[in-house]
Formats: C-alpha cells, structure tokens, sequence
C-alpha cells in the first residue's frame, strides 16, 4: 500500500482529516510510521468527471486506498458494481466515511474516523478483498 487517495467529493475533507488528525502531535508518528501518502485526483493524473470504475482500477495498481462520501450504486462503471464484478481477495478496500460534511467540523467524529482509519491502514491484510468499509 502506497496511500489513500480522496475522492473528488470529499478532497478538502480528507485534507483537514490528514492536516488536523493525522499530522497532529498525538498521532503523527503512526501516520509517519506507515510510510503513505495523501493523493489528490490531479496528483495521479486523474480528472474530476473519470468514471468510478477507472479511479478504481487506478487505485488498485497503484496501491492506493479510496477514501470517498457518495460513489453511487447506478449504472455499469458505479463504484458498487465495479466491486461486485472485479473485487478479488487481495484487493485494497475503499473507504467511505458516512458523514462527510462532519469531518473536520465535528472534532469528535473526526478523531472516531481517523481512529478507524488508522486501524484499517495499520491492519490491510485483514481488510483485503472487503470491498467497501463504512467508518462513522
């Protein structure tokens, strides 16, 4: 694993997540330890309007997780049917965090996110092949 990378809908949330949980001085040498980085759509080349299909599969070669708010279920290239036609049981998962509008808002529900997160990241192994994980 090599990052996690924020969706569009949810960029600047992840951001504050990153700048105000995982960065902070409580928890930033977990997050160092992991050796990952945050990664933005432009920062792999990615455009805002590529299908969920795509930014999966980009993801899943470059060993990045996707952290994401509202990949939907419709349609033959949604994020839910991607998974139920390529998941396999060494694929990273995706993230998605429930409440999006609450991160970085709400310091408890960031510090419960970010605590799930770290988990998640700390244990992969546990966690390949599980398709989507739901934090709070």
């Amino acid at each position: 694993m090599k990052g996690i990378l924020a969706d569009i809908n949810i960029a600047g949330n992840v951001k504050v997540l990153v700048n105000t949980f995982f960065e902070s001085e409580e928890w930033s040498e977990i997050w160092r330890s992991l050796g990952i980085t945050y990664f933005a759509f432009a920062n792999i080349g990615l455009d805002p309007r590529t299908p969920d299909d795509v930014v999966w599969q980009t993801c899943q070669d470059n060993g990045l997780i996707l952290i994401t708010g509202n990949r939907n279920k419709d349609g033959p290239t949604s994020l839910e049917q991607t998974l139920r036609e390529r998941l396999t049981p060494t694929s990273l998962p995706v993230i998605t965090i429930s409440q999006q509008k609450s991160l970085g808002l709400n310091a408890a529900y960031t510090a419960r996110v970010g605590i799930q997160i770290l988990d998640i990241l700390l244990n992969i192994e546990k966690f390949l092949g599980a398709g989507r994980l739901f934090v709070p």
